[in-house]
């Protein structure tokens, strides 16, 4: 609910008041680098544990720190320490740390004893895009109606309401996350010697293949992309060109509608490529990709935003005062723009990502799924530590197109280390273990040939 307007409300915080948001971006880059911190180091361990004692509860305890986060920023003001920010990011980090790869580890490692005649993962890349399909409908449909609440009784009340739902839905993770019996029965009771050995596990078998290795390393270096994006440019980004919370609101929900359909389609189209052949390509164009931040960098630069004078067109709702939609007029053509720049990428990033976990399912093994998960995203953001120092320093001295070619360059080097990794062979584990080997046994490897589609006519 209060995604769109969380940052720059914490920005006016630490900036003074309304309005003063680019005035509190420095002190934003100071704890955005708090929290990538504590999550980097946390992110792994915290994985291990999901792996260790059950997706289930680790889950349940970042719910309960999102929301207690959400408690305490409901009571910030321009006047409250400096330290109560920093516990506020702490908890977001514990809480992001922990929920890292959690969700995704739990999924695969049932979903290969519901499924298991699925040989191609045809089926669970469809699978994959219509849930995605289902998130992005609650994700669309909660845009709106959390900025007018924010509107109407103000943002802080949001954050207490967000508080109360992360309370409900920790609660129901209990009730409802559970295992099938066959993956409860592998995984032997919890002993601290099993958890040290999973920790072990999840960084050998980084380097244990050479695909594994350029691979996943690569993806965590097009990814350190898309946490710059996120956590520094993306919504003054927004607010440059679209002034109001209504209007980045507005703007958002316009485009999660269209990416409703191809989160869906996307999972059935996928089944059409060839991941080996297409993930570097669908990488290159994909939302936060080489051309994504090119384009954009190209738009700020032939369309640059300056806010003075500009006229806000409204749209009400029907008999009330309150506007359900604003658009800056002079800014409606690059608005345009950014829009088909935001639908067609977010197309090729969901064949990207469905591709890449149809490849992941199989490579890893379920006894460490959690602890590499997580592990893929403590690289990306120990990858984008320095580049947030660098980022948040040319975008105060060279713009934002510098800052965007910065990104589409880092992308661009992580696309080609996925390559060189596919063109290894595709390794599958040799068999699963949950507990710690009853011998002294290391992964194994067998290599196997790319991927049988059965002749399937329609791969490309």
């Amino acid at each position: 609910m209060s995604s769109t307007f969380y940052m720059i409300f914490v920005a006016d915080t630490l900036g003074g008041g309304p309005g003063m948001y680019l005035q509190g971006l420095t002190l934003i880059g100071v704890l955005v680098m708090i929290q990538l911190g504590v999550q980097t180091a946390l992110d792994y361990p915290t994985g291990a544990i999901g792996d260790w004692i059950g997706q289930r509860w680790i889950i349940f305890s970042a719910y309960l720190c999102y929301a207690f986060a959400f408690f305490l920023t409901s009571f910030l003001t321009p006047t409250t320490p400096f330290v109560f920010f920093i516990l506020i990011y702490l908890l977001w980090a514990i809480a992001a740390s922990q929920e890292s790869g959690a969700w995704m580890a739990w999924f695969d490692n049932n979903y290969r004893v519901a499924v298991p005649d699925d040989d191609d993962r045809k089926s669970y890349g469809v699978f994959l895009g219509r849930t995605g399909m289902v998130i992005q409908v609650f994700a669309t449909a909660i845009l709106i109606p959390g900025s007018i609440l924010a509107v109407v009784y103000g943002r802080q009340w949001v954050f207490l309401l967000e508080g109360f739902a992360c309370f409900f839905i920790a609660f129901l993770v209990l009730r409802l996350v559970k295992d099938f019996p066959e993956v409860s029965e592998a995984r032997e009771r919890p002993t601290m010697d099993e958890y040290k050995e999973i920790l072990k596990s999840g960084i050998s078998f980084l380097f244990s293949d050479p695909f594994v290795k350029w691979f996943i390393i690569g993806g965590t270096l097009a990814s350190s992309a898309i946490i710059v994006w996120g956590n520094l440019i993306l919504f003054p980004f927004y607010f440059l060109y679209l002034i109001t919370d209504v209007g980045v609101s507005s703007f958002r929900t316009i485009l999660f509608i269209p990416g409703v359909f191809s989160e869906e389609r996307s999972g059935i189209w996928s089944r059409r490529f060839d991941p080996q052949k297409w993930i570097p390509r669908f990488r290159l164009l994909q939302t936060c990709g080489f051309l994504f931040f090119l384009v954009l960098g190209l738009v700020m630069i032939i369309f640059p935003p300056i806010a003075e004078g500009v006229t806000i067109i409204e749209i009400l709702l029907p008999f009330t005062n309150i506007v359900i939609m604003d658009l800056p007029q002079t800014f409606i053509l690059p608005i345009v723009l950014l829009l088909c720049t935001f639908i067609i990428t977010g197309l090729f990033s969901g064949f990207a990502a469905i591709l890449t976990q149809r490849l992941l399912l199989d490579v890893i093994p379920n006894r460490i799924r959690n602890s590499v998960y997580s592990l893929m995203p403590t690289l990306a953001m120990i990858l984008a530590l320095p580049q947030i120092v660098i980022i948040g320093f040319t975008i105060q001295n060279f713009g934002f197109p510098v800052s965007l070619a910065i990104c589409a360059t880092i992308s661009l080097v992580g696309v080609l280390m996925i390559r060189k990794g596919l063109s290894y062979p595709v390794p599958v584990p040799e068999e699963e273990t949950w507990g710690v080997p009853k011998e002294e046994t290391t992964t194994g490897f067998e290599v196997v040939s790319e991927p049988d589609f059965d002749g399937d006519s329609e791969m490309v």
